[in-house]
């Protein structure tokens, strides 16, 4: 009986290790599914000329699909940076001078459709940033061959699906502002739980956009080895002009308790700030036990005190010379 067991065991073992990862199969895959590739197009624009770039259109479904282009203007709100693709200002104007090799288009399963983005900047455009989003919609094709884009209704597929391509652009000229300043950075004292994070606060005051770095340091109470740092590959987000952002980076591997050295720089432009704190990091129960032991220690003390100071009192009652 167990030598059964032994050779089940063993060939349950062979079974895993030849078949345990499977491939996905049809099953797996979403009938519909829209991507595009790069989601972002960084454009460098000259005013009275134009430039295009290029993106896919990815159909990593299971059944073709018909599709749309259209753009949009592109800000943020709050310095938290959620987008905003309905408020005009002068840095949206790129909207109208945007065109495509299509407009719409169809992808079958497995396949990928490039399409070719043109701007045609006007003549007396001033310099500075200029920011739309382009996407790509899903479109539902009606037995009498129309399209339609929106929800599901009961003829045709559901219509949900939109991917979107933000451009960067940077019209040149000799009115370009290149000016930011870092407002803030934080480090917390004490943290209940990993991870171990800093944040910052930066401002974009120029008319074009500037990318802001984040470096994050963790080095031992006592030493200079670090035991953490992202300095080969520094965190960097687009700053909008005009705006401020929001950010936190962090060390994702630390321990639950310990004492370090937390260091944080941010840079953008010319502007650079440093920040350096001890981090104690314990989870909250600790604190309260510590707390507790310290609770303990006076309670004992002040009992201590008490009682020495009595026993003093009855001493020298009982040692008083009697009349």
């Amino acid at each position: 009986m167990r030598f059964c067991k032994i050779c089940g065991g063993i060939l349950l073992a062979f079974i895993v290790a030849c078949f345990g990862v499977m491939p996905a199969t049809a099953a797996d895959i979403p009938e519909y599914r829209l991507q595009v590739s790069p989601v972002t197009l960084d454009l460098t624009l000259e005013p009275g000329t134009s430039s295009s770039d290029t993106f896919e259109v990815q159909n990593t479904g299971s059944k073709g699909y018909n599709f749309e282009l259209g753009v949009t203007p592109y800000s943020v709100k709050g310095n938290d940076y959620n987008p905003d693709y309905e408020t005009e200002t002068a840095y949206n104007d790129i909207t109208e001078w945007i065109t495509f090799s299509q407009d719409k288009g169809r992808v079958e399963a497995g396949e990928n459709q490039e399409i070719t983005v043109t701007v045609n900047v006007p003549e007396d455009v001033p310099s500075g940033g200029q920011y739309a989003m382009v996407y790509v919609q899903m479109t539902r094709e009606f037995d009498d061959g129309s399209e339609e884009s929106g929800e599901q209704t009961t003829t045709g597929i559901s219509v949900n699906q939109r991917a979107g391509i933000v451009i960067i652009a940077e019209v040149e000229g000799g009115n370009t502002r290149r000016e930011g300043q870092v407002l803030e950075t934080k480090i917390p004292t004490i943290l209940f739980n990993p991870p171990i994070t800093a944040t910052s606060l930066v401002e974009n005051t120029g008319n074009v956009h500037a990318t802001a770095y984040y470096t994050l340091q963790v080095f031992p109470l006592f030493g200079d080895e670090e035991v953490y740092t992202n300095e080969e590959n520094p965190a960097t987000l687009t700053i909008l002009p005009e705006t401020q952002r929001f950010n936190s980076i962090s060390w994702d591997g630390a321990p639950q308790l310990g004492i370090f050295r937390v260091r944080e720089t941010v840079t953008i432009l010319d502007d650079t700030q440093t920040i350096e704190k001890i981090v104690f990091l314990c989870p909250i129960w600790f604190l309260f036990l510590i707390l507790l032991i310290i609770f303990f220690v006076i309670f004992w003390l002040v009992s201590r005190a008490r009682s020495r100071k009595s026993t003093s009192k009855h001493t020298a009652k009982t040692t008083e010379p009697k009349e």
